[in-house]
């Protein structure tokens, strides 16, 4: 096996100190997770957790592939699209024995008028350092402050701010370039249409166009390579915007890919909600002048896939 860098401590800012040492590779031994260990057959080992818990490695001296997704943000009553959780990725990430917390964050709740929107964080600690998938940014106008930032920015709204929220996880640590971060803004709002939110792979549509923002596609982490059949027809993507709605039974905007709802085009009809554990936003719910507005869908909770050489 490939030669890895290994701490000598658990101290240092980003997880690492600055003395380092190159040793031979060992197997990983480890335990946790919804789904604990599965090996599907391509030579590697999954820990798929899509609730709080702990990865434990009990031996080994190897490195990690992982992914980080935070709980979308839902969609706004007044046509906005929910967006997406932010999303980490490490491709090789080094990693010893010990016990490593988890969080996965819930996607934002779906109520109607002043609820927050927004989707919790989802966090993976290692040693010194925190991994952060931080939570979508909703797209509730009416919300105190509004509450359109977040890992991806919720999409505008024609009632409130009319610009899209911005994304906040492309500024998180990337510990010595060990780890990338993926979001996107909001689009911004024009009247009568919603925008749709921000995406881990696009930046969420203007009203008109209104859709949410593609998320990214990990082949590695699909549905049934993580154990959750569930996600198969998202074909690995994760973390997509929501789609903004619009009044009247005008076109609404589609979900990102990457598990982003659908908006709606009319009351009574609330948007869907993000695909569970794909980190994707809420779609916008639907207004007819007059009669009323629909609440837009909730965000997707998030999601931590781990894997490693069998």
């Amino acid at each position: 096996m490939a030669p890895v860098l290994t701490r000598l401590s658990s101290g240092g800012g980003f997880g690492f100190d600055k003395k380092t040492v190159v040793s031979a590779a060992i197997p990983i031994s480890a335990t946790g997770g919804n789904v604990d260990g599965l090996a599907p057959g391509n030579g590697y080992k999954y820990h798929t957790f899509t609730s709080p818990g702990n990865f434990v490695v009990s031996s080994g001296n190897n490195t990690i592939e992982f992914l980080v997704v935070g709980g979308g943000g839902s969609g706004g009553f007044a046509r906005g699209g929910g967006g997406a959780g932010g999303l980490a990725y490490s491709p090789s990430y080094p990693i010893t024995p010990g016990t490593y917390p988890i969080t996965v964050g819930t996607g934002g709740p779906n109520s109607p008028f002043s609820a927050p929107g927004v989707g919790s964080d989802t966090t993976f600690t290692i040693g010194a350092s925190t991994i952060y998938g931080r939570g979508g940014g909703g797209a509730f106008p009416y919300a105190s402050p509004p509450n359109f930032a977040g890992g991806s920015g919720g999409g505008g709204n024609t009632y409130g701010p009319g610009a899209g929220g911005t994304a906040s996880q492309p500024s998180e640590p990337t510990f010595g370039g060990l780890v990338s971060n993926y979001g996107n803004n909001g689009g911004d709002a024009s009247s009568p249409e919603g925008a749709g939110g921000g995406g881990a792979g696009a930046a969420g549509t203007p009203g008109g166009p209104r859709a949410g923002g593609d998320g990214r596609q990990y082949p590695n982490f699909t549905g049934p390579l993580i154990g959750v059949p569930s996600l198969a027809p998202l074909s690995g993507y994760f973390a997509g915007g929501g789609g903004g709605a619009t009044r009247d039974g005008g076109p609404a905007g589609t979900g990102g890919l990457g598990g982003g709802g659908n908006g709606k085009g009319s009351h009574p009809n609330p948007g869907d909600s993000g695909v569970t554990n794909s980190g994707g936003g809420g779609g916008g719910g639907g207004t007819t002048g007059g009669v009323g507005n629909s609440p837009g869908g909730s965000g997707g909770p998030g999601i931590v896939i781990i894997r490693y050489l069998a």
